[in-house]
């Protein structure tokens, strides 16, 4: 699911609605080295809440992020956290953001997932926190050759 309507809860009395969607997150550009999330997308468990005809919307989950490592180019899988928020007035989006992720009550949860799976990224992706990376000479796995590689 890529979008979803958010007029299609139903909230009870205490005016909080929750439903869990499977979210599909296209593979991207980070740092122009392509990376995409196992599985095709992440379990969301997305949290509404309304006072009147403003509702605060809560998503949480966990990607596991694929792609190359940051040091030695062999395949990462990173389990990253992802919690987004947004606010909404009258089925739009209330932060003046240039891209809101609501517009007529219709919720972009590729593109918000997405964004807050991008800013709970950590500063470099690593196959495991240990590697070593390639010889800046020869360009040998710094892994596996051991700590007798020399030049």
């Amino acid at each position: 699911m890529r979008r979803f309507n958010v007029r299609s809860l139903s909230f009870g009395e205490r005016n909080e609605a929750e439903r869990r969607l499977f979210v599909d997150v296209a593979p991207f550009l980070l740092g122009g080295i392509g990376y995409a999330v196992a599985g095709g997308g992440l379990d969301l468990l997305l949290r509404v809440s309304r006072v009147g005809r403003r509702m605060t919307l809560r998503g949480a989950g966990e990607a596991v992020l694929t792609g190359p490592c940051q040091r030695c180019l062999d395949e990462a899988a990173l389990p990253v956290p992802v919690a987004c928020v947004e606010y909404v007035a009258d089925g739009e989006s209330v932060a003046g953001d240039d891209e809101p992720y609501v517009h007529g009550y219709l919720l972009d949860l590729e593109s918000w997932v997405r964004d807050a799976l991008a800013e709970s990224l950590p500063a470099r992706i690593l196959c495991r926190e240990d590697c070593r990376g390639l010889c800046a000479v020869c360009g040998a796995d710094l892994n596996e050759v051991g700590d007798e590689h020399a030049h």
